[in-house]
């Protein structure tokens, strides 16, 4: 069989009526193709160019991946990888996804480092995959970065996206729960941390009663990176209050929400403290961002 033949045999039965309809009306010629480079090791372009490529023997696991797809599972599961902000990302089930709408989370804290003199000392929060804490400290090579998150397994993920795209060693993980406090930058050659420029985090945001919902399509991501409480904000809620004191003065605090509950996390800024709080909008025009400004000491 070739690569032409399988891909028409894939998008059929991705369109069937029993594929859930995230999959089944989104990008099923896609998916296939993602697939067969997976499978055949070989570029998508290539294969577009070379429809008469043989599989080589490779139809039954690319059959398999295509029955798995039909379920829900993820592209990225499958393929063990996922882009964000240029880079190649390792991903498991045991993290979420990189999605477009946190590179807006991204852009963000590039443009508040960008004021910051010398090497800023960031802090991710509920890092899972590494992709905001990687992307920053290789767009900003003289950045100090940390990168915590409660799930051993997420941090191995988080690890080894690092040492591939920003070298080992570059980026500091801590395993912790972040309800029990934040680490403090380590003092540098010449001075005593004052605190971290730039906290920045994609927590846990989804209200308990939408998460089912998410995950009623079999795309497999992990409860415990999506569940933030009744109203989404349970880690919000001491992430901002405990952020407020691990900031140097004039430091700030940029944290995804999403839809669901930007506007409520706003408040909750301000009753922490937090000055010059702005909510941000993602390319779909929806509410995506919270940061705040620790105000300069009297």
């Amino acid at each position: 069989m070739n690569v032409s033949e399988a891909r028409a045999i894939a998008v059929r039965r991705l369109t069937q009526p029993d594929v859930p309809a995230p999959v089944r009306l989104g990008t099923p010629g896609l998916d296939a193709d993602l697939l067969l480079s997976k499978r055949l090791d070989l570029p998508r372009a290539f294969l577009m160019a070379h429809p008469e490529r043989s599989l080589d023997g490779l139809e039954g696991a690319f059959f398999a991946d295509i029955a798995r797809r039909a379920t829900g599972e993820p592209v990225a599961y499958l393929t063990g990888t996922r882009e964000f902000w240029g880079l190649s990302f390792k991903v498991t089930p045991a993290v979420l996804i990189p999605k477009p709408d946190t590179e807006t989370l991204v852009e963000r804290a590039l443009e508040i480092l960008s004021v910051f003199p010398g090497a800023p000392a960031v802090l991710d929060v509920c890092t899972g995959s590494g992709c905001v804490a990687v992307s920053l400290a290789h767009a900003l090579p003289r950045s100090l970065v940390a990168a915590t998150d409660i799930s051993a397994a997420a941090l191995e993920v988080a690890r080894e996206n690092a040492a591939r795209l920003v070298g080992a060693g570059r980026i500091a993980f801590e395993e912790g729960d972040l309800r029990e406090g934040l680490p403090a930058p380590p003092a540098t050659d010449t001075a005593a941390p004052q605190g971290w420029d730039l906290i920045v985090s994609n927590p846990p945001y989804v209200p308990s009663a939408v998460v089912p919902e998410l995950l009623a399509d079999g795309r497999m991501e992990p409860e415990l990176a999506l569940d933030g409480g009744a109203d989404g904000l349970d880690l919000v809620r001491p992430l901002a209050r405990l952020a407020f004191d691990s900031l140097r003065p004039g430091g700030r605090l940029l944290v995804e929400t999403g839809e669901y509950n930007a506007r409520e996390a706003a408040r909750v800024f301000e009753a922490c403290g937090f000055s010059d709080i702005v909510v941000g909008r993602d390319l779909e025009g929806q509410d995506r961002t919270v940061e705040g400004r620790k105000p300069d000491e009297r």
